[in-house]
């Protein structure tokens, strides 16, 4: 719990804080007048700790998992597919907050980073707009791709091109891009200023509003209805089909993985609005009572549980994703078996280790040389390699 009470000097700088927290009652979606570093700095030792630790293991876990997304997606053919082009795309913008915005916010945290200036500060707070708002266009674009695939089966398949694809991934970039600069367009009531290595973001209430229905609440409604209308589609279909054709057929197995992939998919979005909604919350309940009425601790916390979100969506897609799986595993006994297996012995001979049965297993698996070779070259048109397995 954070320490409320403050020296006189720790108080001049809270005012700083608060009034900057104000803005005129106008909190920028996650800017710097919600930044964690200018609040945590007032709060107990253990608080600060305890919150840096959390955003290290933010970034941690993110790069860790990402590594491995971009390893399998580099030596498996089959997963490069439309729906994977978004999900990369939502690894660049996660990637940006994990690599950019948090290192700064846990300097901010520490007292270890000082802006140099305003413009600094704009920069900062225009990556963070650009990634987050990015994060939430891709895995909007990821439902609607799935809803696509599974309710306009043949359709989807005349219109997903690769031009088409990106096309949609560099509209989203570009929406969250000139989003996060309107304020440098005159969208402010005053440009941003650098007090006490505080960014005085002074943006407007209408500001907030938009980017908060722009970059939230639309795609989470969009999320919410395709992932609810998939959902009634597969289970329909799967009743339908499985009275007609075998188990074992190709239809129904294809069925299989377009079940999967929306239960995925899901999962995913599920995950988005458990991290998203407490903070985006927070800032709407900031501009209808104003900010200076909510305990300042509450900032931080939801902000940081956003943050959270670019380490859960790489580890959903690593341990939901049977394809994934598979070749991650295959590509770690290559690994081990490139591995020398040879150690020194006590008497200073050398001894062979004992391989015969990882030898024996990796003879029958399949090599990872052999993905994407022939009969891997063509993806199932409307399944996403997702596959969702308990």
């Amino acid at each position: 719990m954070p320490n409320r009470k403050l020296s006189s000097g720790a108080a001049n700088k809270q005012h700083v804080i608060m009034s900057n927290i104000n803005c005129s009652t106008n909190t920028q979606m996650t800017s710097n007048c919600t930044d964690l570093g200018t609040k945590l700095s007032n709060y107990s030792t253990p608080y600060v700790n305890g919150m840096t630790f959390f955003y290290i293991l933010i970034i941690a876990t993110s790069l860790t998992a990402y590594g491995i997304v971009i390893a399998t997606v580099c030596v498996n053919r089959r997963l490069r597919t439309t729906c994977n082009y978004f999900i990369v795309s939502l690894g660049i913008a996660d990637l940006m907050i994990v690599s950019m915005v948090i290192p700064i916010g846990i300097g901010l945290i520490q007292g270890t980073f000082r802006f140099k200036s305003a413009e600094q500060c704009v920069f900062l707070s225009t990556v963070n707009l650009v990634s987050l708002s990015a994060v939430s266009l891709n895995l909007c674009t990821v439902s609607m791709e799935r809803y696509f695939a599974i309710a306009f089966p043949f359709k989807y398949e005349a219109f997903t091109t690769t031009k088409t694809t990106a096309g949609v991934i560099g509209a989203v970039w570009a929406y969250s891009l000139v989003a996060a600069l309107l304020p440098m367009m005159g969208w402010r009531t005053r440009p941003a200023a650098l007090r006490n290595n505080v960014c005085l973001n002074d943006n407007v209430e209408s500001y907030t509003l938009f980017m908060a229905v722009g970059s939230f609440f639309i795609p989470a409604f969009i999320m919410l209805s395709t992932n609810t209308i998939v959902y009634r589609i597969a289970t329909s279909q799967a009743k339908r089909i499985f009275r007609i054709v075998p188990v074992m057929g190709p239809s129904a197995e294809k069925l299989r993985k377009n079940f999967r992939a929306a239960k995925r998919i899901s999962l995913i979005v599920g995950a988005y609005l458990l991290c998203w909604v407490p903070h985006m919350v927070v800032l709407v309940m900031g501009l209808i009572i104003g900010a200076r009425n909510i305990p300042l601790f509450v900032y931080p916390i939801t902000l940081s549980l956003q943050y959270s979100c670019s380490a859960v969506n790489p580890c959903l897609f690593c341990f939901t994703n049977r394809e994934m799986r598979g070749t991650l595993k295959r590509l770690a006994w290559r690994v081990l078996r490139r591995t020398p297996n040879i150690t020194h012995s006590s008497n200073g001979g050398l001894a062979l280790e004992r391989r015969r049965s990882t030898a024996h297993r990796m003879s029958q698996a399949t090599d990872i040389s052999t993905l994407g070779s022939k009969g891997d070259s063509k993806t199932t048109v409307g399944v996403c390699p997702t596959d969702f397995s308990a």
